[in-house]
């Protein structure tokens, strides 16, 4: 409330100098009408005075109220001009000054007229110059209004002086005619100031309407300027979900037409299998079953993976890795592909070992979705460089280099690679699958680990260089990673309830586990697994979790409630394959979990490893 009070005195002294500015402008527009009246009224009352007084008196007065029309002609002009300048305001005060004194040489000039033109014992000539002079204070009643200083300083000298002269005569009528020419001087000024009050009531009422519509229009403005910014960012906020409804529905028919397309040769060789073909037909459809099902895999992967980190669910497992073993699992990925295209892989490590802390698997997925795009994106025939260089001592880094001499990336395409579900061609015209998301993925990957991924091309046809920068850790021998031992082989044949609702994969994977030699039993609900396992007495349940009746989660913690079942290795084998699925099937008490499809070599070593003879 303090900024209040003393904001309110400068508003209210700024507008009583608007005010006082307007008012003695007012002034000054009616002096024109008050000089041009005052000379000719003055002109008619020398005219009349002319025969019957003096001629030198008459003349003198004449030529004095001349002269002060004049001075206040002279003092109007010079108002005039200065208020022109941008410096009118500081007029306003020596303006009304200016004014006053013309005022008072025009007051001083009818009180002469009362005295000096004042005819004794001609009553006619008095009548005239009372109604002469009444008629000139009414006359300044009106146009003297606008300012108190200016009507007081002529009506006043003038009726006082007027009336004291009547009265001097001293007869009954005169004082008579005295008292009355006192009362008319009083009502005189008491309009006057009624005309003033309402004039000064004007102007204010017009300046807080002058600042209202100010306000208003600034308002007015400040909401025009409001409405287009919020145009512009509805119309950029349209497009770009606009452009993100395009790129989905891109999206999806990617995603339809990488699905369909394994699909078509898994068909036509499980055809082929029906049928008794050569070995070498065979085995080549397996191959391409083999090859398309770990595409699918592969592109399932990478949707979960998209899923997981726009939740930021994805959690690394730290862990001091050798740098050079990571970069051959990653060749190992697309060597086939690499092959097919007929591409020359040149791999380069670091001459000394370099040592990165991260998450191996997801550095090898990094690394593989980079070289991936790089077979991809590389005509046959193409060159691939995979290097990576320790940077000089003191600085901790490692630079891994993936270099092609593909189809390159245009400029304009370039700032956007790393967008989710980009892609670089429509989709009719693109001659090399994957939904656009495997270099999101790598950059999201590479952040994780505290490093960043940099892409470069020169432009369309002149290849693509990708920089994985990555922090590295000091060479330690606890740090070591040990070679991996193959598994001892074993003759033990484990018992393997397999829980599974889906009757076909139940099918497949029992023809799988018994082709290893172990001997297994289905069940394919909740109820009946649970009954199965303690006729069984299992060693492995593969388990999984969406089972009608009961859910793979109660019945691992069924079978756990029960002490014969405490060593039984229990694995879900499931679709649900987020971070929270896993942590739901640790909980429930399942010993590993696996996502489907369920590759054949990790079912194959993990039942070789739960039959190695230091698990019995």
């Amino acid at each position: 409330m303090p900024g209040d009070v003393s904001s309110h005195p400068s508003a209210e002294d700024r507008r009583t100098r608007q005010v006082r500015a307007a008012e003695t402008r007012l002034l000054y527009d009616n002096a024109t009408t008050g000089i041009g009246v005052t000379v000719v009224i003055a002109s008619v009352l020398a005219y009349v005075h002319w025969e019957r007084g003096s001629h030198v008196t008459v003349s003198a007065w004449l030529v004095y109220m001349i002269l002060a029309c004049l001075a206040r002609f002279m003092i109007a002009r010079r108002y005039w001009r200065a208020s022109a300048s941008p410096a009118s305001n500081d007029e306003t005060g020596r303006g009304n000054a200016a004014f006053v004194a013309g005022v008072a040489m025009a007051a001083a000039g009818w009180c002469a007229a009362s005295i000096v033109l004042y005819p004794s014992a001609r009553p006619m000539n008095e009548i005239l110059l009372v109604f002469a002079v009444g008629g000139v204070m009414l006359g300044g009643a009106s146009t003297l209004a606008a300012r108190p200083e200016a009507f007081l300083t002529f009506l006043v000298p003038t009726g006082v002086l007027t009336s004291a002269r009547l009265a001097s005569v001293g007869d009954e009528d005169h004082l008579m005619m005295g008292l009355l020419g006192a009362v008319f001087t009083v009502a005189t000024v008491l309009t006057s100031w009624r005309f003033h009050l309402a004039i000064e009531y004007s102007f204010r009422l017009r300046f807080d309407n002058q600042d209202l519509i100010e306000s208003l229009q600034a308002a007015k403005d400040d909401a025009d300027a409001l409405n287009r910014e919020l145009e512009l960012r509805v119309h950029d906020r349209t497009a770009k979900l606009i452009e993100q409804d395009q790129r989905k529905d891109e999206f999806l028919a990617t995603l339809a037409h990488e699905l369909r397309n394994p699909l078509a040769p898994i068909r036509f060789a499980l055809e082929a299998l029906k049928n008794d073909r050569p070995p070498a037909t065979a085995t080549r459809a397996r191959d391409v079953i083999d090859r398309q099902v770990a595409q699918l895999v592969r592109l399932v992967d990478d949707l979960l993976d998209v899923s997981r980190i726009t939740a930021n669910k994805i959690q690394l497992r730290h862990e001091p890795l050798d740098l050079a073993p990571l970069m051959a699992t990653a060749v190992e990925s697309i060597a086939g592909q690499a092959a097919a295209a007929g591409h020359t892989v040149d791999v380069q490590v670091p001459s000394a070992p370099v040592r990165v802390n991260g998450d191996g698997a997801r550095l090898v997925q990094v690394f593989a979705n980079v070289l991936n795009n790089a077979v991809k994106f590389t005509p046959p025939g193409g060159h691939i460089w995979f290097t990576a260089e320790q940077q000089a001592a003191g600085n901790n880094e490692v630079i891994v280099r993936i270099r092609d001499t593909g189809m390159g990336i245009a400029p304009t395409v370039l700032p956007r690679v790393f967008d989710l579900f980009h892609q670089a061609e429509p989709v009719l015209e693109r001659s090399t699958s994957g939904l656009g998301i495997g270099l999101t993925l790598a950059r999201r990957l590479v952040e994780m680990h505290d490093g960043r991924i940099e892409i470069r091309s020169p432009g369309t046809g002149l290849g693509t260089e990708v920089e994985i920068h990555l922090p590295t850790t000091a060479l330690s021998a606890a740090a070591t990673v040990a070679a991996d031992q193959p598994l001892v082989a074993s003759n033990r044949n484990l018992r393997v309830l397999i829980v599974e609702d889906n009757l076909d994969a139940a099918e497949m994977l029992e023809l799988a586990v018994s082709t290893l030699g172990h001997v297994t039993r289905l069940a394919h609900d909740g109820a009946t697994a649970i009954t199965t396992a303690t006729q069984f007495a299992p060693d492995v349940i593969f388990l999984d979790i969406g089972l009608p009746v009961m859910n793979g989660y109660a019945v691992a913690q069924t079978l756990r409630g029960m002490p014969e079942f405490n060593r039984v290795h229990i694995a879900a084998v499931t679709g649900w394959g987020q971070e929270e699925d896993v942590q739901k099937a640790r909980e429930a008490g399942c010993d590993s979990h696996f996502t489907k499809p369920l590759a054949p070599a990790m079912l194959e070593e993990l039942l070789a490893t739960i039959a190695q003879p230091a698990r019995l």
